[in-house]
């Protein structure tokens, strides 16, 4: 098994840092991309102290760096650990490491996942051979389905089983998921499906974890406004066929805010970084003591169906009926 390669910071003092998160300590995976760094750079400006995590020493390192000169912290409060989040071995010696060095993790971002094969779901490589298969015929995908749901799901699953047991009562998991998961999303299968799993299984977590005061919450970002993001939807639009700008318009037409940001003019627009990073912090406070289980969209009010769930009871009749009532009749076989 992997062990966790760590970097140790100056001792851990108690810090006088002010603010929303003062005086907590916060585990964010994924630190060194986009998101996670927005998300280190509030948790730090709100009193926060942060942990971040990453597979590679250099690219971790150097976003720890640039993030301490921006803010001015120093390592004290910005510290890095480096775990494979898919191995669980790697996973725990990383937590037992902060854990020693700061005495617990009142906070979990599960950021951290991959973008999984780009394929309609009938090219999508489920071993190395097709995977090889797909590169030889031009794709530039890297990862198998299997390894995108291990880099999505299982990253998100190993954290937050170990990091639970170093949690607190009034500890939080943040689990990031993506609206993605339950809109159409073009040839994305192997990323939207390992993140919807990673929907259903945060609730139960929530069930699990909640009398032990822990809560776990879902943040569903909508399209984060990006130069990468218009360049995936543009991607989509071509591959289906369809006039540019068809995707993004789709996803405008669901939102109901209109908003200037940027400066820009008040119109329909994508959701900026910070919306994300923001609510985050809320969800990392005191603040959101009350709310395990939720869902939190950050989509400009996106009109998106909800994932549905039933309860089915057994009827000595040999019939089901659902909560409400309706009867069910299953038809099985070949009569």
């Amino acid at each position: 098994m992997a062990k966790a390669k760590t970097i140790d910071p100056a001792p851990h003092a108690a810090t006088t840092a002010t603010g929303r998160l003062a005086g907590k300590v916060a585990l964010v995976t994924g630190a060194a991309g986009n998101l996670g760094g927005y998300i280190v750079r509030h948790y730090l400006a709100e009193g926060a102290t942060v942990v971040m995590t990453g597979r590679t020493e250099a690219r971790l390192e150097a976003a720890a760096q640039a993030m301490r000169e921006a803010s001015g912290v120093d390592e004290t409060r910005l510290a890095t650990v480096i775990l494979d989040g898919g191995n669980a071995q790697s996973v725990r010696d990383a937590v037992a490491d902060v854990v020693r060095r700061f005495g617990q993790i009142d906070i979990l971002v599960n950021n951290a996942g991959s973008a999984g094969p780009k394929q309609t779901i009938e090219q999508l490589p489920f071993d190395e051979e097709e995977l090889a298969a797909l590169q030889k015929r031009g794709a530039n995908d890297t990862e198998t389905v299997p390894a995108a749901m291990r880099n999505i799901f299982g990253v998100a699953w190993n954290l937050a089983r170990t990091v639970a047991a170093a949690m607190p009562e009034g500890g939080s998991i943040i689990n990031v998921s993506t609206i993605f998961s339950r809109t159409p999303y073009y040839a994305r299968a192997a990323y939207v499906v390992p993140k919807a799993a990673m929907n259903a299984w945060s609730r139960e977590l929530s069930l699990e974890l909640g009398p032990r005061g822990i809560r776990v919450n879902l943040v569903f970002p909508g399209p984060i406004e990006s130069e990468r993001i218009r360049t995936v939807f543009a991607a989509m639009d071509k591959a289906r066929g369809d006039e540019d700008g068809t995707t993004a318009n789709t996803f405008f037409d669901m939102m109901s805010l209109e908003r200037s940001t940027g400066g820009a003019p008040k119109a329909k627009t994508f959701p900026v970084p910070d919306d994300i990073a923001t609510t985050c912090v809320f969800l990392g406070s005191d603040e959101s003591a009350a709310y395990n289980g939720h869902d939190f969209e950050v989509t400009h009010g996106m009109t998106v169906r909800k994932e549905e769930r039933a309860t089915y009871l057994a009827r000595p009749t040999m019939r089901s009926m659902d909560g409400a009532g309706l009867a069910i009749l299953i038809v099985a076989g070949e009569n």
